[in-house]
Order: structure tokens, then sequence, then C-alpha cells
């Protein structure tokens, strides 16, 4: 922050009063650049006497016009963003010539605004305005970049998918309405805007994911020197607050049941769907994607999951059999559960998902019951029936547990897999 030009001229031996106005608000003054009023004197002493409770009217004028926000750093923060949009937006020398006038002047209005409260706290001891904190502060505010200014600029060169792309936006524009700008942004702010997440419902690993691209975005930040570089406040974040944003496994016999209601309710698809997760444990975009081409005698292959550890061969459970038999003959589009509506993503689970989400609802399941809810029900009940831990990894195409298996074996044959997975049984009403 600069010190700036005295709001004292001299023109013709007079001395006279003189603030420019916000470019923001001179419509409200017949569109005037400044204000002007002669001090009726020659003598600068006297001068600098009466110019200070002129310029205080004018600033109270300016004030009264300046719209929402109240807050005036947000006002100026607002006024020098449109600026920078003008600077970026202009295509001819002219255009440009005069966006980096209009920024110039919006600059100029910050110092003179941050001036007027430093002058306030330091000048009676002869300090310089620039010195005091508050105005520092003030100016800084003014001056920040919006927590969103660099997003798209991120996203661009972020080497994921789109869908993570547009979910990462999201919880980056959300999280700007609570940090409108990367100086408001704390490691106390943070814990807080996660422990109120966690307290409205949402679910743990919903919250990591989200802190997971903030996180992200954040270092691209710093990389450009935007954001301050000893710290990353999404880092190492412990999530606190009640539980009930944890996912919990369904009863064997409460699947029974989802399966009994879609059926009921004549959706055929969506009972298949049920059957195939209720039988392997897959995952709902994994059977979603499955392909007839997937399909062999006594097993399918799962190929595009999430993780590398979720590609894998699952046994076709003999309970699944003429369900599989009928989906394939019935197939017209080289899916199993084909005439899935497919997102601009390209996940096919996505409306069937909603439907099994309103299923479960009408049927009085909360927020803690999702349809991941049967892989958990699959994995209890391989647990409870005595099968290892590391068979039931390579059936649900989880990461094996311990190092030994994990990195030198080549995992359970098929056969052990259908030993195992034969264990898998419900209530009778299936």
């Amino acid at each position: 922050m600069e010190a700036m030009a005295s709001y004292l001229q001299k023109r013709r031996q007079r001395w006279y009063a003189v603030l420019e106005i916000p470019a923001a608000v001179r419509s409200h003054f017949r569109k005037k650049a400044r204000f002007v009023q002669s001090l009726g004197t020659d003598s600068h002493a006297v001068a600098q006497q009466r110019v200070g409770p002129i310029i205080a009217a004018w600033r109270s004028e300016i004030a009264r016009a300046k719209p929402e926000p109240k807050d005036e750093a947000a006002f100026y923060r607002a006024a020098l963003h449109r600026a920078k949009s003008a600077l970026k937006r202009a295509t001819t020398a002219d255009q440009r010539a005069a966006a980096e006038k209009q920024h110039e002047i919006v600059l100029y209005e910050i110092e003179m605004a941050a001036w007027d409260i430093g002058a306030m706290h330091v000048d009676p001891d002869g300090r310089s305005p620039s010195s005091d904190p508050a105005a520092r502060r003030f100016y800084r505010n003014a001056t920040a970049a919006a927590f969103t200014d660099h997003l798209e600029e991120w996203l661009a060169t972020w080497p994921v998918a789109e869908k993570t792309k547009a979910m990462a936006r999201s919880d980056a524009t959300k999280f700007a309405q609570r940090f409108p700008v990367v100086p408001d942004v704390t490691r106390k702010g943070v814990k807080g805007w996660t422990a109120d997440l966690i307290q409205g419902g949402r679910s743990a690993s919903t919250v990591r994911r989200s802190l997971a691209a903030l996180r992200t975005y954040w270092r691209h930040l710093q990389s450009n020197e935007v954001a301050e570089d000893d710290h990353n406040p999404f880092d190492g974040l412990r999530l606190t607050g009640k539980a009930g944003g944890v996912r919990k496994p369904f009863e064997a016999a409460d699947v029974v049941k989802l399966l009994s209601a879609a059926i009921e309710r004549e959706d055929g698809r969506l009972a298949d769907l049920i059957r195939l997760a209720m039988y392997s444990g897959a995952r709902l975009e994994e059977l979603a994607s499955l392909k007839v081409a997937d399909m062999a005698k006594d097993h399918f292959t799962i190929r595009a999951a999430k993780t590398e550890a979720g590609n894998r061969v699952v046994p076709i459970h003999r309970k699944l059999a003429q369900t599989i038999a009928r989906l394939i003959e019935q197939s017209d589009d080289g899916y199993v559960l084909s005439g899935l509506g497919v997102t601009k993503y390209g996940d096919r689970g996505d409306g069937i998902g909603k439907r099994f989400g309103r299923l479960k609802r009408e049927l009085g399941y909360g927020p803690e019951h999702v349809f991941h809810s049967i892989r958990r029900t699959v994995v209890t009940i391989l647990e409870n029936a005595g099968v290892s831990e590391n068979v039931v990894a390579n059936i649900v195409g989880h990461e094996k547990p311990r190092i030994t298996y994990g990195l030198y074996s080549g995992g359970a044959t098929l056969a052990v897999k259908h030993a195992a997975l034969a264990k898998l049984a419900y209530p009778k009403g299936t």
C-alpha cells in the first residue's frame, strides 16, 4: 500500500478540496468523476484545517450510495474483480487501455480508503497511515483473490475424470460461499466447516472427498503465490461431529425386504440389480457397467473398477445363474443390465441408483443405509461364515489387508472364491 496524494489541490493561488468518486457509484452523482470545493484560502495551514470535515461529508455520501455488501472491503473487491474481468475480455488496444485505466482507478480508490482508515489511527502519533495494521488488513481484504478465481484454471490441468472435476467445482463453489476470499481460509475455519457438514448429515467419506479436492486446489493456489506457502489448511484434519454420516450394512433380512419391495413395485431392472449386488458384493457402477462380453459360464470379470484391486474375477453364485442367463438373453445393447440411461460423464448407474434411494426411503431406511450398504452386508455375512479376510478382499475388490498377501500373492483361485461365496446365504424369501 503506497502513500497517496493529498485531498488538497492548489488552483490559481487558492486551495481546493478534491476527492475522487468511485467509478461504481458515479451514476448516483450524475456521473461526476470527483468532488471539488474551494476552501476559500491561499494558506496551506488553513486549508489543512478546513479540508477534513468536507472530505468526511463526501465519504459519507459515497458510503450511502454503495450497494450491498455493506462490507467496504468486499465492495472494492467486487469492483476490482469486475475490472480484472474487463481486462481479460479486452480484444482491442482501446478496450485494453480503458480496462487498464479502470483497474488503476479501482486500486487507487482502495489505497485512498485504506489511507483514510490508517489516518484515523496513527496520524495523531505522527506515523504514516500505511503502517496501521487495520489499514493493511483492509487493503489485503480489498485486493485479495476470490477463492474461486483460479478454479477453472486448475481444473483444466487436473488429470482426473470430468465427473470428478464437476464434483470438485461444486465443492469449491459451495466452500467459497462461506470463505469468499483466500485470506478467509484458516485451519480453524476449515475444521468448523467440516464439523458443520457432518452435523448436517453429510457422510464422512463425502467430506473426505471434498477435503481431498480442496487440498489439491490449495496447492495450486500456493504454487501460483495466491495463497501463503507456510501450510495447507486442508491437511491432516480429523473429522469430528456426530456419526450420522457413517454408512451401515443392511441386515440380511433387510436386503430380502428390499428385493421383495422392488418386485412388488414391478421394477424388474431394480430387482435384478439388487440380486446381483446381494450375491456378489459388487459396487453399483461396476454392475451397471457389466457387459455381456464380461460373462463366462461360472464367473464374470469386472474390468473398469475405481481401483486397481477392484478389477477382478467374481464367481457366479448359484442363486444368480438363472438371473444372469435371462439378462444375457434379453440384452439388446451389450450390457447385462440393458436399457439404463447414461450421464454426461458416462455413468450408467445414476438413474437406477436414485430409484433404489427412493425405495429404501419409502421402506423407512435413513441416510446411513445406501446401495453400498448391500456390499457391506455381503462382507459381514462372509466374515461371520468364517471366510478369510484375504479371500473376501479378492471377491469384493479391496486391497489386501496384510503386506505379505498384498504385495506377493497372486490372489485366491476361482475355486477358492467359489467355495467362499457359496457360504453367502439369506433368509427365505429370496
